[in-house]
């Protein structure tokens, strides 16, 4: 893994180089003009699949309409990571896309890549005013790195709890008071496990929920500052007491017969829960949509929760999702059609479409107004969890979200402890190994980084 990172970020750092001199940094400083009718060719690559696909071209083909000088290609690039892939190789020809999708962990990865200009620089550049004022803090500060915003927040989620109110009610418990705690989660576990449901509790091998759960208890996952101090971090930090926690109750639950490994990937603890294999399930609040499917057909009542945390944190969730970068290839003219294509996405009527054809919450409180004066969150309740959520989380560095630039790897690392308490390793012992090969990596690349 180390000798792929460091291929990795050499190409970056040389494809970087190689066109560093695309860009005066004096110039980006002072507001230019370009005529603004002219046509122009833009592409945009995303990481959005399935229904998605269409749901993507639409809202591109609105702001085509209200733009009709400038045609924007869209292209579904396959995976967040194959995107990054097919960017980094098309950038090194000359021919990358306008705007790319980027999944949040890639984000201080892409700062230091030397690929993209920086969105806040463009929209100076350009007087296209961007209100990040309006933009919901934890959203608008995950992308925001020294003082500076590199992209435009687009998907943005949280993990929830998700449950079956039927079959709780079946189990004796209130379809109405779902478990908030580590000790309720297992309550709720037993009693459903009593009522004939064989592992009540599953949710796929992802180390986002970990992070979820670290920063629930308002502990840092790095150290500087989680990442975003004026230094680089240099360590991570989640083999801490508050780590501990979170592997003792997830490997309990599992040792105790509570928890189903259902692995990695987001099909089977979906498909668990919605053949009443299982009843409390984590997943991205983006699953709203399918999982309230899922259930209806089987005649099942669905409820979302916050994801459960140890008595007495005080911590906030960070976002998970995705958002736009702008690479720096571009002419004047491709740089400020692409300035507005981001800018429309990110308006009130296509995040509330996105929204309602998601799950993702929208990104502005402008657009979750909107949503709520129209009743929306009234008759989807499911959908409002989200934002309830996101709302009560303080906005401390913990709760911002880490950024690492080996935040990939990361996951991986930790999943693969994650197995090997399944197996019966010491929690502790899996943390304190993770933690040392994840720091190896953070030496290695930040060695890279300041050549």
């Amino acid at each position: 893994m180390k000798k792929f990172l460091v291929l990795l970020l050499l190409s970056a750092m040389i494809v970087g180089n190689l066109f560093a001199g695309g860009q005066d940094e004096k110039e980006m400083a002072k507001a230019v003009e370009v005529d603004e009718s002219a046509p122009g060719t833009i592409q945009f690559w995303h990481a959005m699949s399935g229904d998605r696909i269409d749901l993507i071209q639409s809202i591109v083909d609105k702001f085509v309409a209200e733009n009709p000088n400038i045609t924007v290609e869209v292209q579904y690039a396959g995976s967040y990571n194959d995107t990054l892939n097919k960017v980094k190789s098309a950038y090194k020809a000359g021919n990358a896309p306008a705007i790319f999708h980027s999944y949040e962990i890639g984000t201080l990865g892409m700062i230091n890549s030397g690929l993209v200009s920086p969105v806040d620089e463009l929209a100076d550049k350009f007087n296209q005013s961007i209100d990040w004022d309006n933009f919901f803090v934890p959203v608008e500060g995950y992308y925001k790195y020294q003082g500076q915003h590199y992209s435009m927040p687009f998907n943005s989620s949280t993990p929830l709890l998700y449950y079956n109110k039927t079959l709780f009610e079946k189990a004796g418990l209130d379809p109405d008071n779902p478990p908030e705690t580590y000790s309720e989660v297992i309550e709720a576990a037993k009693a459903l496990k009593a009522s004939g449901i064989e592992k009540p509790v599953t949710w796929n091998l992802h180390g986002w929920y970990f992070e979820e759960m670290i920063a629930l208890q308002d502990a840092p996952f790095a150290n500087n500052d989680n990442g975003r101090g004026s230094e680089l971090p240099t360590e991570v930090l989640f083999n801490n007491e508050e780590g501990k926690k979170v592997f003792d109750w997830w490997i309990g639950m599992y040792n105790d017969g509570l928890f189903n490994d259902v692995g990695p990937g987001w099909s089977n603890h979906r498909a668990a829960f919605g053949s009443g294999e299982a009843a409390i399930i984590l997943s991205s609040s983006s699953d709203v949509n399918l999982l309230t499917k899922a259930l209806n057909e089987k005649g099942w009542e669905m409820g979302t929760g916050f994801i459960p945390h140890p008595e007495g944190s005080d911590g906030g969730v960070a976002i998970g999702g995705g958002s736009l970068w702008i690479t720096n290839q571009l002419t004047e003219e491709q740089q400020l059609a692409a300035v507005k294509l981001v800018k429309y996405i990110a308006n009130d009527e296509s995040q509330k479409a996105w929204h309602k054809g998601t799950g993702y919450f929208p990104v502005t409180k402008s657009a979750m107004d909107s949503l709520d004066s129209e009743g929306w969150f009234e008759e989807n309740p499911n959908y409002k969890t989200a934002f309830d959520q996101l709302l009560v989380s303080p906005g401390t560095l913990n709760s911002s979200g880490a950024l690492l630039g080996v935040f990939p790897e990361t996951r991986e690392i930790v999943q693969s402890a994650i197995q090997e308490c399944y197996q019966g390793k010491d929690t502790q012992e899996a943390l304190d190994e993770a933690a040392k090969e994840v720091n190896d990596l953070i030496t290695e690349w930040n060695e890279l980084i300041q050549l």
